[in-house]
């Protein structure tokens, strides 16, 4: 009876399916990282703050989630005019060129575990004011320069967080959905943006 909005329904189950097999093997492809890193970062987990605490912090301040990619040298000039007026919530791929161009995003989103994307955040020319929001599995070389301006989530409820929340190191969950910029748009819609 409702043929377009059936192709449609079809369309969006279809998106919904592809999102939660790429979750599923990242999740497998990162395991073994995933837990090591994980282990290992426990100081940063136990001493740094909980995502959490950035519930409804900005609420009704507009954010710009920004993420690489070829239409970022395009619009440099115009994040540079909004740094001041709204929240500029940059992914790991993004800062380097943010920053070169002179403009500072208030929060960095890093969701992958893996060293090669640990090299878009380890030796940053000046983190000064930016605080990160990591997710707990991240490689641990990313985490000394943001010492004290570090926000830790979790993607799932994969080992060891399980353990951890039994020793009271639970850590709020953000969605990926196989983006670290679905990360970042989570964070802002959480963040009451």
């Amino acid at each position: 009876e409702f043929p377009s909005q059936t192709e449609g329904a079809k369309a969006v189950a279809r998106q919904i399916v592809r999102g939660a097999r790429a979750n599923e093997e990242a999740r497998q492809r990162f395991a073994g990282g995933y837990l090591l890193n994980t282990l290992t970062n426990l100081p940063v987990i136990a001493s740094e703050a909980d995502a959490s605490v950035l519930g409804d912090a900005f609420t009704d301040v507009p954010a710009v989630v920004v993420g690489a990619g070829p239409s970022l040298d395009a619009n440099l000039s115009a994040l540079h005019d909004l740094q001041d007026r709204a929240l500029l919530i940059a992914v790991d791929t993004a800062v380097r060129p943010l920053l070169a161009a002179g403009i500072r995003p208030h929060l960095v989103v890093s969701v992958d575990p893996s060293e090669a994307n640990a090299r878009h955040l380890n030796d940053l020319p000046d983190v000064r004011g930016l605080w990160l929001v990591a997710e707990g599995s991240l490689t641990p070389s990313v985490f000394p320069q943001f010492s004290g301006r570090t926000f830790v989530y979790k993607v799932s409820n994969h080992d060891p967080w399980p353990w951890l929340a039994d020793q009271g190191a639970d850590r709020t969950k953000l969605q990926t959905w196989g983006s670290v910029l679905t990360t970042a748009f989570d964070l802002a819609r959480c963040a009451g943006c």
